[in-house]
């Protein structure tokens, strides 16, 4: 009788066990698929992205870039070029040091600007604070910054 007395408490221990693991386990699995739910459900937009690397070049466009609504300037970026930056803080944003290669260097920096009906306009929050916009047009300019603002690209 003593044997049956303990074999149905193992298998009640092991009973409770499995369902404390699994429902860990499930727990684990739901929070996990939020979180990917809630990065991937976002409203996609299309934005237009140029860098000039400014040695008579060109242009280069990367067109109809897909992202999520809420990114910034310079996690588009990051979505199609190498970028080096310096995290300046949490007020300040982030300084492009250089783009595919191209470092910062002298007079010459990295200047984002934003297009509009009216023209080019300077960038005049870091590329981390500046929240890009459907069908937006946007381009990185490598550029002599000796005078402020700088003259905008042509």
């Amino acid at each position: 009788m003593s044997f049956l007395k303990n074999k149905s408490t193992l298998i009640a221990l092991s009973v409770l066990c499995w369902a404390i693991a699994t429902t860990f386990l499930a727990s684990y699995y739901y929070l996990q698929f939020n979180d990917l739910s809630a990065k991937v459900t976002g409203t996609i937009i299309s934005t237009n992205l140029g860098v000039n690397y400014g040695n008579g070049s060109g242009i280069y466009w990367f067109n109809d870039t897909k992202t999520i609504a809420g990114s910034t300037l310079l996690s588009l970026t990051k979505l199609v070029a190498s970028v080096n930056y310096t995290d300046t803080g949490l007020f300040t944003g982030s300084f492009v040091n250089g783009i595919n290669g191209q470092f910062n260097s002298g007079s010459y920096a990295w200047i984002w600007w934003s297009s509009s009906s009216f023209g080019w306009s300077f960038g005049t929050i870091a590329s981390d604070k500046y929240i890009v916009g459907e069908n937006e047009t946007l381009l990185w300019y490598y550029q002599n910054i000796t005078t402020f603002p700088p003259p905008p690209p042509t």
